[in-house]
């Protein structure tokens, strides 16, 4: 089955241009301070360079070992190296997990389910029909910087959403 959107691809922090910032590993604290996990990656827009969520590696705390911060509720503060969310840890349990092997079979309707899901984890009110990627939760970041994320550092062009002939001929001939 083809991806619904098939720009949107989880890419590993380590697949990022580093030389800019590393966000590997990085921590992922609340409002308090407090831990809430790691930057394990992003879901990006591959064709816009555009981050919609962090995928936060939660480790033990949390009852599923990642899960998605939607990109408009995170702050990089670069000094501390860290990323701070808007959210207390006792409402980061109510989100929903993550799966990055799953994230590639989800279907429009999962997508934007899960979409919903996490913006729903900030409102007390329902979420808007409109597309999800146009709310505020899903913001494009100050933050970011389109040129985090290289394509050509990725070996595997499918997992780096390059599509172009030249380059999965290349790709086939490297397999």
């Amino acid at each position: 089955m083809d991806h619904p959107r098939p720009g949107l691809k989880y890419v590993d922090a380590n697949d990022l241009d580093r030389s800019a910032f590393d966000f590997a590993g990085i921590d992922v604290v609340d409002p308090a301070g407090e831990k809430l996990g790691s930057v394990d990656g992003f879901i990006i827009d591959v064709n816009e360079r555009r981050p919609y969520h962090v995928v936060v590696e939660a480790g033990h705390w949390y009852k599923h070992r990642h899960f998605l911060l939607p990109i408009g509720h995170a702050r990089l503060d670069a000094g501390a190296k860290r990323l701070a969310a808007d959210v207390a840890k006792a409402r980061v349990e109510r989100f929903p997990g993550f799966s990055r092997r799953e994230f590639e079979k989800l279907s429009d309707a999962d997508i934007q389910r899960m979409a919903a899901e996490a913006a729903m984890c900030f409102a007390e009110t329902p979420v808007a029909t409109t597309a999800w990627y146009t709310w505020e939760h899903f913001e494009y970041p100050t933050w970011w910087h389109a040129s985090y994320y290289q394509p050509d550092r990725i070996a595997d062009r499918d997992k780096a959403g390059v599509t172009s002939p030249q380059s999965s001929a290349a790709d086939r001939g490297r397999r």
